[in-house]
C-alpha cells in the first residue's frame, strides 16, 4: 500500500471524528462536501485550530513513521455561532472567552479519531493545538505533503477540514 491509499484510509476516522464531535458537543449535525486537493497555504476560513500528530503505521510486516496536520478552519460567523451553542452564550466577535474553543474542538476529533486509527495500526503522538485568527492567514505545511480540503455545511455555517499526511518507510 503506498503514502496515498495510506492517507485516503489515515482521513476516514476524522471525518467521522468530526461528524461525532459537532453533533455531540457543539449541537449541530455537519455534512460533508465534496474534497478537494488544496494547493496554496491560505485559510479558507478567518479562525484556524492546528492540531501536528506524528507517530507509526505498521502495514503487512513493514513499519513506516508518519507525520500529520488536522487543521479546522472557520469562517468567523460559523465559529462565533458554534461557540454561542457550546457555551450558552451569544457571541458576534472574536473574545477572549472563545479564543481556545477551536482548539477544544480539534483535541475531541483527534481524540476521537485516535482510537480507530489505533484499530488501523497506527499510533499517535500529538502536539498542543495552536489557533490563528484573521482574514487570509496562512498556515505552514510540511513540506511534500498533499493538503486535503473537506468542506462542511451545518446550521452554524460552513467549516472546513484541512488534512496532510506523508509517511517514510524505515
Amino acid at each position: 500500500m503506498n503514502s496515498e491509499s495510506h492517507f485516503i484510509e489515515f482521513s476516514k476516522p476524522f471525518i467521522s471524528a468530526a461528524k461525532n464531535v459537532f453533533e455531540t458537543m457543539v449541537f449541530t449535525k455537519i455534512e460533508t462536501q465534496k474534497p478537494t486537493i488544496k494547493n496554496d497555504d491560505v485559510s479558507r476560513g478567518d479562525i484556524s485550530a492546528i492540531l501536528g500528530l506524528s507517530g507509526e503505521i505498521e502495514k503487512n510486516g513493514s513499519l513506516s513513521q508518519y507525520k500529520a496536520m488536522l487543521v479546522v478552519s472557520f469562517p468567523y460567523e460559523t465559529y462565533f455561532k458554534a461557540a454561542s451553542a457550546m457555551l450558552g452564550e451569544t457571541y458576534t466577535s472574536y473574545v477572549p472567552d472563545i479564543h481556545d474553543l477551536g482548539g477544544e474542538i480539534v483535541n475531541m476529533i483527534m481524540g476521537n479519531a485516535k482510537r480507530d486509527l489505533k484499530t488501523m495500526g497506527y499510533t499517535s503522538n500529538m502536539a498542543i493545538p495552536s489557533m490563528i485568527e484573521g482574514k487570509n492567514h496562512t498556515i505552514k505545511y510540511p513540506s511534500d505533503t498533499h493538503i486535503v480540503l473537506i468542506p462542511f455545511n451545518s446550521d452554524h455555517g460552513i467549516l472546513f477540514m484541512e488534512l496532510c499526511y506523508t509517511e517514510e518507510v524505515e
